[in-house]
Order: structure tokens, then sequence, then C-alpha cells
């Protein structure tokens, strides 16, 4: 409830400004839906959603401003139930959706949330039998449930999930005045997905599954052999979708999955591949004065068996001496260090018998 002129000033013009958007883009709206499609909003009307009216009523101009996230079609039937501990139907007329009406449904509707008597306490039981019966009666079905998060829902293949959520964020929630906003889908009288939401972020809807093909009611007549026969397409398959929770302080409540008993919770690491190096490029160096640049790292010629103790041959000398020219020089050197050597044994002998000499006179 807004008490501000200001606000109510604001709230007017962006209702004139979403009616004017709708009828706008009225053109570009696809043409109704061959499925009977229909949206329930169900408003919690106990004590503690008093505190929350302003907040439930702008979440539900925005999914209206919004078409429903772009997903209502023309002709979809919009309802409106409410409830505490007691259900009550035929407050809300029923209405059609058209893009032009988009500001006076939203309008209607947030009026009937500011004009419910709020007491008493939340009882799921007396709203969630009602709610199966649609489910089973309708080819596609849109609930959102706006409540306080009291109580317990029951009835869906989802209750566990959405209770567990409840319970873990309704303080936070109802610190800031926010409203819970759970989302049941069905399709073919079938749950096919739900969400759990707040009103300080926005709604998030679980997509429908492809319908399956309708049947022929006539086979044609065969003019030429007749065709494969067709296998009946499966029956919808029940999708839970990820759960999500959005709201002022609130993280992301997710349920873990439990991984089935058939994987090992524990496995052993496994070695990474050893990578098999290829051989690099040989370096290549040149030579001082040398044209031919000589491979550093080459691969050696492959050598028979029977060479394996053949010398290598002699480098070739780069000073300019040839072969015959070394081995004069290193003859030469070899001479004289034969004459040095006998030199030098000759003046050892001299010079040892020099000394007995005058041992034997220093005796007599």
């Amino acid at each position: 409830m807004c008490s501000n002129p200001f606000a109510r000033g604001a709230r007017v013009l962006a209702a004139l400004g979403a009616g004017c958007f709708m009828v706008s883009v009225a053109t570009a709206q696809p043409a109704a839906s061959s499925v009977d499609s229909r949206y329930l909003l169900i408003f919690d009307t106990s004590s503690a959603m008093k505190s929350r009216v302003p907040a439930t009523q702008y979440v539900v101009e925005r999914l209206f401003f919004s078409m429903m996230n772009g997903q209502f079609q023309a002709g979809d039937s919009i309802g409106v139930w409410a409830f505490d501990r007691k259900l009550r139907l035929g407050g809300f007329p029923l209405q059609r959706w058209l893009p032009q009406n988009a500001a006076t449904i939203a309008s209607d509707i947030t009026n009937f949330v500011r004009l419910q008597r709020y007491s008493k306490s939340t009882r799921f039981d007396v709203v969630m039998p009602d709610v199966n019966s649609l489910v089973q009666d309708s080819e596609q079905l849109t609930v959102l449930i706006f409540c306080d998060g009291d109580g317990e829902i029951k009835g869906t293949p989802y209750d566990n999930a959405i209770n567990t959520v409840l319970k873990q964020n309704q303080s936070a929630l109802s610190r800031a005045n926010e409203t819970f906003i759970v989302v049941l889908r069905s399709q073919l009288g079938r749950y096919i997905g739900y969400t759990v939401n707040s009103s300080a972020v926005g709604v998030n809807l679980p997509n429908f599954p492809p319908l399956p093909a309708p049947l022929q009611a006539v086979a044609p007549v065969q003019t030429s052999p007749p065709p494969a026969p067709r296998t009946p397409s499966p029956p919808p398959v029940i999708q839970a979708a990820p759960l999500i929770i959005i709201g002022t302080n609130v993280g992301t409540n997710q349920i873990p999955s439990v991984p089935p008993s058939s994987e090992l919770t524990n496995s052993p690491p496994v070695a990474p591949p050893v990578e098999k190096k290829a051989n690099p490029p040989p370096t290549v160096e040149t030579l001082p004065n040398s044209t031919n640049p000589i491979p550093t790292n080459a691969a050696l010629p492959k050598v028979a068996e029977t060479q394996t103790n053949v010398p290598a041959p002699l480098s070739e000398d780069h000073t300019g001496l040839s072969r015959k020219g070394a081995l004069a020089v290193g003859a030469g050197l070899l001479a004289a260090a034969v004459v040095l050597i006998i030199l030098a044994l000759v003046r050892s002998r001299r010079t040892s018998r020099g000394s007995l000499i005058t041992r034997s006179m220093k005796k007599d």
C-alpha cells in the first residue's frame, strides 16, 4: 500500500506507459495457441502477509507488464484465488489475456490484493487439493502462489524441496518484507517443473516440454506402398526445473544432487599421458672462414659390426703443415731429447766418481 501521492502518481504513469507499449506491440503478438493455457494466481492472506502487500503488488505489476516474461498468449485465461485457513473462490472474475488490457488487469489484481483482510495463519492443505484437481483437468497450467513461507505444501512431486527452501529463507524474507512466489507448472495433467522465487528480484518460470504430435483421425488414401508405421510419441517427462531462490540478502539454496551408487566417490588419480617430444631440429654452427654450416647434433652414421675397433682418421691440420713435415719435426724433437738424456747420464757419472775419490782421501 502506498500512501505517498508521488508514489501513486509514478505507478499510474508506469501503468499508462506499459499499456501504451502493450498496444504498440499487440500486432506482433502471436496468434492464440490451440492449447488451452491457464494461469492461476493464489494469494496468501495470513496476518504475516499484511506488511508484504507492497512487495506483492509490485511483483504482480512486473509480471503483467512483462507479459508473464513474454509467455502470455492471446486468449490465455487468468484466475485469482485467496486463502488463509480457508480457500476463497469467486472474489475475482476470470480474465482473458489481451496485450492492450495489461494495465487494466494488473491494476484490478493489485486492488484485489490491497482490499483483502489479512488475518489468521497460512494453511496450504486447504488449497493444494483444488490445485491438484485443476492440474488433472488442464492442458497447460501455471500456478503462482504468493505466500509468507509458513506451512507446508503437499501433493506435488517437489514437496520436500520446496518446503526446505521456504523454511531456510523464511526469516530473511520476513525481515525484508519480501514475498515468496512458488511457481508450479503442469502439462497434460502432470507436473513438469517448479521454482521458488522472491519478490525482490523477479519470477523465473520453468519451460514447458514440447507437446506430442497430434494423431491423425483419418488415414490417407494409399496409392503407393504404405509408409513405415509411426511410433507413438512418448508421454511428457516430468523434469524439475532448477531450484531458484532470489531475494534481498538471500543466497541461492539449491538442493545438492546425490551421485548414483555405481559411481566412485574417491576415484584414484589417473596419471596424465606422457607426451612424446619430437626430436628438436639440429642446431647449426658455422666455423670461422667457412661457408658450409655443420650441424652440431646431427645423427651419427651407423658403423658396421666389423669396424667397431677401427681408429678414427686423423683430422686435417689447419695450421698449414703437411703430414710429412709434421713427422720430420717430431723426429727431430725426439732425437734432441735422446741427446739430452745421454749428456745428463754422463754428467751424473762424473760427479759420482769425484765424490768417491774425495771420500778415500778423507779416510787416509
